[in-house]
């Protein structure tokens, strides 16, 4: 089965103002495709906040010429068919999509997921904190956290990983295995 990890970093706390997205794809085991892009939020949603770019370190400048919402998600949505899709606080990263489909009039995907912090949880409850860096570095895994590709890359490993521990190597199998839930949108 194939596993599509995503990850946003919006401009602002509205969810629909996505700056840029980052996508990682694994089928059977190895890593099959990425994807990653800046996107140059609509006006309506497209002030960057401080609070944001000193998180992530994207500017207005830096998506300019960067495509628009609508012209990213045309890229996007081959990514999430026939796929099992995650996201390190899902909640988050499915909201901006819906958010960012719906501010601009595009159809919402139908999309089965699950939450690696959820997943993190359930196999590994003697940690303190579960937030993807930590979680990467308890596993060994590189990152360069708030790059959208480099978070979607480490979600996807943190899967993998735990696919590795549990001997199951069918994700839905491992979810069920943990406790996860696979939620829809």
């Amino acid at each position: 089965m194939r596993i599509t990890a995503i990850d946003f970093e919006t401009a602002n706390k509205d969810p629909a103002s996505v700056c840029s997205v980052g996508i990682a794809v694994m089928e059977d085991g190895v890593l099959t495709d990425t994807y990653y892009s800046l996107i140059r939020p609509e006006a309506n949603v497209g002030f960057f906040s401080s609070w944001n770019t000193r998180i992530h370190g994207i500017t207005k400048y830096d998506v300019k010429d960067a495509p628009e919402f609508a012209e990213v998600y045309e890229q996007m949505k081959p990514f999430f068919e026939d796929s099992l899709v995650c996201a390190h606080n899902a909640r988050f990263d499915m909201g901006c999509l819906k958010a960012a489909c719906l501010n601009t009039g595009r159809k919402i995907p139908y999309i089965r997921y699950f939450d690696t912090v959820e997943l993190s949880r359930k196999a590994f409850p003697s940690l303190a904190h579960h937030r993807l860096d930590d979680m990467c570095g308890y596993l060994g895994i590189e990152l360069d956290h708030h790059n959208a590709l480099s978070d979607a890359l480490g979600c996807l490993q943190i899967a993998v990983n735990i696919m590795n521990l549990t001997g199951l190597f069918d994700p839905e199998e491992m979810l069920e295995s943990c406790g996860t839930r696979i939620y829809e949108l």
